[in-house]
Order: structure tokens, then C-alpha cells, then sequence
């Protein structure tokens, strides 16, 4: 993958290509991205369910996490609004960084898939009385009550999750499976809700210490 990527860099960077040329490396690029992506999650996934992956737990400014997936998806979000609720603005996660910034940023760019071109995706993160609660709300399709289980499966794609928009959605039903493992590892859990007014919202809810400690 980085030799593809650094042959369509370099030819991109020749500077005589026809307009179709230029188009035609510009898709290398985007899709080797892609590719190499996939790989990631998929050897990811791999480890977290050998059990290979360690969580080295640090304490994490929330608002910072979230900040710092948000960065990451620009390009994603350019089309939506994006709406960062906080409860408290110094609100600390013990909890490996690297990790929930895979699950935040799967729960988002779910939620740039599949949501209506325009809208809001709202991000909050709560307290509650022994863990946060991150939470991604979207309007979109509604998941049907037979598919907010399998969802979290791996490979599971919902057929009516955005309807025709989800037949132009990119993804291999990988994500959430790896979501899901993040919470599991951290000590909590996820679950989604949907309906047709109030919209999707994808939740994970990771626990607080009881010494307020990272051990």
C-alpha cells in the first residue's frame, strides 16, 4: 500500500498529466487510503478478539478526544453541522486515547454515512453516576428493533440503515464490530436507539475508576 500510495503521489506531482489522467491517479490515491484503512480495522479487529490488545489507560480530557476526531473527519463532516455537547468542560476519561479515538471516529463517520445530506450529527459526552456516556445523534433511516443487536456484529450491515443512501455508503460492516470491542475492553458497553422523529443515536458508555485513578 505505501508504494502505491508514493507511485500515485509521485506521478500526481509530475505536473503533464491530461485532465483524465490526473482523475484516474487522484483515484489510486482515494482508494488505496481506503484500502489501507480496511486493512487496519481488519487487523485490529484481529487483535482485540485474540486478545492481543492492551489498554494503556491515561487520563483523557474529553472534550479534547472529541475534538481531535472531529479535526480528523473535516472532510467527512464539510456537508453536516456539527453540534459538541459537553455536561462539564474538564471532564477526564481514564481510558487508552488510541482506542476511543477508533471508536468516536467509527460512531461519526457512521453518522456521516448515513444521515441526511445537511443535517445535524450532535455529539455529547455525560456523566453518570460510575461512567461517561459519548453519544452520536443523526437523522437518517430508522434501524429496525431486529437489526440494533446485529448491528454491532461483525460483517452485520443493515439492508434499510439509510436506505438508498446506504446503497452508496462505503463500508464493510467491520466498524461498529470494533466499536463495540473498544467498550467491551474498557470495562463498558453499546447500544443504539432509532426512530423516525427523535433520529439515530449511537451510545458508549465507558466506566470511571471508582479512586477517580488510572491504574
Amino acid at each position: 500500500m505505501t508504494a502505491i500510495r508514493a507511485a500515485s503521489t509521485g506521478l500526481g506531482e509530475m505536473g503533464q498529466l491530461s485532465e483524465a489522467q490526473a482523475e484516474l491517479v487522484a483515484l489510486i490515491d482515494e482508494q488505496a487510503g481506503l484500502l489501507g484503512s480496511l486493512t487496519t480495522r481488519l487487523l485490529t479487529t484481529a487483535r482485540l478478539d485474540a486478545g492481543e490488545v492492551t489498554v494503556h489507560a491515561t487520563p483523557v480530557g474529553v472534550a479534547a478526544l472529541i475534538e481531535e476526531v472531529v479535526v480528523s473527519l473535516r472532510d467527512r463532516l464539510a456537508s453536516m453541522k456539527v453540534a459538541i455537547e459537553i455536561e462539564e468542560d474538564e471532564m477526564v476519561l481514564c481510558c487508552d486515547r488510541h482506542l476511543m479515538v477508533m471508536l468516536l471516529t467509527q460512531y461519526i463517520d457512521n453518522a456521516c454515512k448515513y444521515s441526511i445530506y445537511g443535517t445535524t450529527i450532535t455529539i455529547r459526552a455525560v456523566q453518570g453516576r460510575a461512567e461517561i456516556i459519548f453519544s452520536v445523534h443523526s437523522h437518517g433511516a430508522v434501524i429496525p428493533i431486529a437489526d440494533r443487536e446485529r448491528i454491532f456484529d461483525r460483517y452485520y450491515r443493515s439492508t434499510t440503515h439509510g436506505g438508498a443512501r446506504a446503497q452508496r455508503a462505503d463500508g464493510t460492516g467491520i466498524g461498529l464490530s470494533v466499536a463495540k470491542r473498544v467498550a467491551t475492553i474498557h470495562g463498558g458497553y453499546v447500544w443504539v436507539t432509532s426512530d423516525e422523529v427523535e433520529g439515530t443515536t449511537f451510545y458508549a458508555a465507558i466506566p470511571v475508576p471508582a479512586s477517580k485513578r488510572c491504574s
